[in-house]
């Protein structure tokens, strides 16, 4: 079943447009996303699997970027990681696009 994963970074007022210019570089195939001092990134997996194979590579990336990062709080960290099933896709959206 296909995989959406939002995760909302708070980057530091002095690394925003570098933060976000790093994060389009590595990840050429998600979403990203920008409001107020906020930057999301949003991608579809095909499976749980998928998701799974990428976690350690984006783990490595967000550790040498969390210093452009403010923590949300030290029981949260520097993100704000969501995951959840695709039960349904937009009728306008073709397969393979």
């Amino acid at each position: 079943m296909k995989t959406m994963t939002m995760v909302r970074f708070k980057p530091k007022p002095e690394y925003f447009d570098q933060f976000v210019d790093a994060l389009k570089s590595s990840v050429p195939n998600s979403y990203i996303l920008t409001r107020d001092e906020e930057v999301l990134e949003i991608w579809l997996k095909d499976s749980v699997d998928e998701l799974a194979e990428q976690q350690p590579g984006a783990l490595d990336w967000l550790d040498r970027h969390r210093y452009m990062l403010e923590e949300y709080s030290p029981e949260e960290g520097h993100t704000r990681p969501f995951t959840a099933f695709v039960e349904q896709e937009p009728s306008y959206i073709k397969k393979g696009d």
